[in-house]
Order: C-alpha cells, then structure tokens, then sequence
C-alpha cells in the first residue's frame, strides 16, 4: 500500500505481533461496554438515560477527532516515522484514563458531579484511544498489501482482541467481581459491589500498559525515520476535501453502512445482555463467565478463520454467512427462553448430578451469535483496506490513514447511537437503577431486547453488503491493467 513495506505476504509472526495492539484495545472498550453501565447505574445510582447521554456524548467526539488524526498521521515526519509515535503516546494515556473512570466517578457524592465526572474522564480515554487507534489501524493497512492477506491480518486482530476479551471476563467474574455475602446472609451479586470495580481498574491499567508496549515492541521495524521524505503539507482545506472525497466514495459507503448498522445491533447487545445474565437468567459469577467466555471465545475463533472462508466464499459471502450465524443464534435464544421452551433456571439431574441445562444451551447459542459477528467485523475492516487501494489506483494518491479514520469514525458513531440508546432501552423495559432486583415483567423486557435487537439490524446490514461490487477478481483485474499500463 502507500508505505511501499512488505509487497509479499506477511509471516504470521509480525502480523501477530501487530495484532497485539488489539489487546489494549480489548481490555478497554469491552472493559467500558461490559461494565460501565452496570457501575454507573447500579452502584453509583445515576439514572441509565443520563449515563448513556454521557458515555454516547464522549463516542461521538471519539468519532469525529478519527478523520483529523488520520490526516495527522498521514502527514507526521520523526525520526520513529508516522505512526509508532503516536502508538506510545496514545497507549500510555489510555492506560492511565481507564484506571481514572472507576476511581473518580466514586468519590463524588451528587448526581451531577458523577455525571460530569463520567463525561470529562470518558472524552480524555476516548481522545487517547483516538491518538492509539487511527495511525495503529493505517500501519495495519500499509503492512500488508496482498487482498487476502488482508483478511489474515485483520481476523488475527480480532482474534487477540477477543482472546484478550475473553481471558479479561475470566478474570473479572472469577477474581474481581465474586459475589459478597448480605448482613441476612443473602447472596450480593459481584457487579453490585462498587470495591470490586476499583480492583478491576486498577490491575487491567497494568495489563493495557504491557499490551501496548509489545505491540510497539513487534512493529518497531516500521518506525523508519522519515524526516527526509517529501510528503505534502496539508492543510485544513485539503484535509477536508480528502475526507469529503473519501465520503462521495460509493464503495466505501456500501461498507461503511454494512458495518456500521451490524455494529449498532452487536453493541446494542453487548450493553443489554449484561442486564439479562443478571436480572433475568440470574446467573451466578461462573456462569457468567461460562456463557461470556463461551461467545467470546467463537468469536475469536471465527475471526481466526476468516481467511478460510474468504479463499473459499470470497469477502461478501462470508459476510453473509457470518449474519446467518448470528441471526440464527440469537432468534434460537428468544424462542427457547423468552418463548418458554426452558426456564432460565432449568436442570436436569443425571446419575444424582444436577446439569444447569439452561446455563448450557444459552452459551451454545449466544457462541453462535458471536461467532458470526467474529466474521462480520474483521471482514469489513479488510473491505475497507480493498476500498483504499482502489482509491488510490484510480487518483493516484495514498490515503490509508483517511480511509481508516472514517472507518473508525463510523465505527464509533455507531457504537456512540448504541449507546445513547442502550439507556433508552433499559428505562424502556423498566429496569430501575440501584436495585437489588427487578419485576419479573422488566427482566423479560429486557431479554426480548436482548435477543431481537441485533437480528433487526442485520437484516438492514444484510441489504446494503447485497450492494457491495468488490470481489477477488475485481482486484485482480484491477491490478493486472495497472501492470500493462
């Protein structure tokens, strides 16, 4: 691509050294998109559609500074180059702003100054995650050219990502959020303890600091002094026409609405589904982390493979598989549990054991739909870096921090409307912050959100890939007349 590094396929190797910039990555957002929500509302008791306006307030700024940092990157000359600079620097602050969004908000006794608490230390994080992901992204799209490579490199990113995810849900229900014990002996679930959250911060601040620093560590090849190259000054004005014509880019609108309306039905469920282990299925701390780890780990392990499915199907097909799996998972969960074919409590005893069959079936099923969204997200993330070459064929200019920028920018627009809605949902089904338990008719509200919402949106998702054009043999045609030009 526009660095000119590695014209061959690359060795698993670096593009997993790579790949563990993920993992930084992981253990924040899903950190946030996990936990957040239940400590603002259940334990510090702001009220959801307050807590979800801050959190979606601070995800559109993240969104809209993504464009201006890809044209910084894009046009930065140092003596480590154009991207490993801003990995440092971004990652470090990352780190030291997650620990701060579970110690501040606590120490303030009103709502208000939880509130304004919450959306000051969440625009810090999401700034740095803004200076971390966008030149991070880019050098992933330089790294490697080869139009399945591409899918290698991402699957392998998303494939740490939810490893990382899913050893990060291990640790949290098993160490940090046990269950305590009430003055009558009544079980506290974990999630419900505030000391619980301060722990968690504080060890997984560590853990993002060592994700970071063996991602620059793996990739320092590419921190290639750059001082010398001649590479255009732009300024604001060019800047916004580079974005402008990214935007006017039909191709990249087809994958930008692919992936932006599939990633507001998984976020949406990613937010909600934490209400559901909690008030509906009332899953103790390990069986949550059975059926969490259990979808995590599919989804790592479809990404993994997503090369496969793209040499066999090519790219649009297997995004159309991907949505079948996870449709089909997530319907089966709404006709098996809200539809009363098993009670969310559900045993069978065999030989004197009892087997928590309903703990079973809803991992193997809510693995489904994560699995296939372990398709879906890589896949177009590749897509994209195909969009940028095709750009670049036809006008002559190299733009991958641009085109990563806005591919960010609609991710993160994405998951901002998740959020802001994600709170409209939870006071929608009538959940009730700072409960110790909730009606039963709020706890099935919330499951048939759970389950329905992401099938909805896929189906959008669903017409706008039908669109896409871009397949292998458009590459490769695309390639073989620029070698006979």
């Amino acid at each position: 691509m526009s660095s000119g590094v590695d014209v061959k396929p690359v060795s698993g190797g670096k593009i997993f050294g790579y790949a563990l910039g993920d993992g930084a990555v992981s253990i924040t957002m899903n950190g946030i998109a996990t936990f957040a929500m239940l400590y603002y509302t259940q334990v510090l008791g702001l009220n959801p559609v307050h807590a979800g306006l801050a959190l979606s307030i601070t995800l559109f700024w993240d969104a809209i500074t993504d464009p201006l940092m890809g044209c910084i990157s894009d046009n930065t000359r140092s003596r480590f180059g154009r991207r490993i600079p801003y990995m440092v620097g971004g990652g470090v602050v990352l780190a030291l702003s997650f620990f701060l969004l579970w110690v501040l908000p606590g120490r303030l006794s009103s709502m208000a100054g939880v509130f304004f608490c919450v959306l000051l230390m969440n625009v810090l994080l999401r700034t740095a995650s803004t200076v971390f992901i966008i030149p991070y992204l880019a050098l992933g799209f330089e790294m490697c050219p080869e139009y399945v490579d591409r899918s290698r490199l991402q699957g392998a990113r998303f494939f740490v990502n939810q490893t990382t995810n899913l050893l990060f849900t291990m640790l949290a229900w098993t160490l940090f959020f046990k269950d305590g014990v009430g003055e009558g002996g009544e079980r506290i679930d974990g999630t419900l303890i505030a000391q619980n959250y301060l722990i968690m911060g504080g060890c997984l601040t560590v853990a993002i600091l060592i994700a970071v620093g063996a991602c620059v560590f793996n990739t320092r090849r590419y921190a290639v002094d750059n001082r010398q190259e001649q590479l255009e000054g732009k300024s604001l004005k060019v800047f916004a026409q580079e974005i402008g014509a990214i935007l006017k880019d039909r191709l990249a609108w087809y994958v930008f609405g692919f992936l932006g309306v599939a990633l507001l039905g998984i976020f949406l469920t990613s937010q909600v589904q934490m209400f559901t282990y909690v008030f509906y299925m009332k899953f103790t701390g390990m069986q949550k982390a059975f059926v969490h780890c259990g979808g995590m780990l599919a989804f790592a392990l479809f990404a993994l493979n997503l090369p496969v499915l793209v040499k066999r199907f090519d790219k649009k097909r297997a995004g159309f598989i991907g949505m079948g799996i996870s449709a089909v998972g997530s319907l089966a969960l709404l006709i098996t549990f809200t539809g009363g074919i098993l009670s969310p409590q559900a045993v069978c005893t065999v030989a004197g054991f009892q087997i928590p069959i309903a703990v079973i079936v809803f991992g193997i099923l809510q693995a489904l739909w994560w699995g296939g969204c372990g398709v879906m997200i890589p896949l177009a993330t590749s897509m994209i870096a195909d969009v940028s070459e095709i750009h670049q064929e036809k006008t002559g200019n190299a733009n991958d921090g641009g085109y990563a920028s806005v591919l960010s920018f609609f991710m993160k627009a994405s998951n901002g409307i998740g959020m802001m809605l994600t709170g409209q949902l939870i006071a929608l089904a009538g959940i009730v912050s700072k409960a110790d338990s909730q009606t039963v008719e709020a706890a099935r509200n919330i499951s048939v959100i759970t389950f329905l919402c992401g099938p909805v949106l896929l189906a959008v998702s669903f017409v706008l890939l039908r669109k896409y054009p871009v397949d292998r043999g458009f590459m490769e045609k695309m390639r073989k007349n620029k070698e006979e030009i």
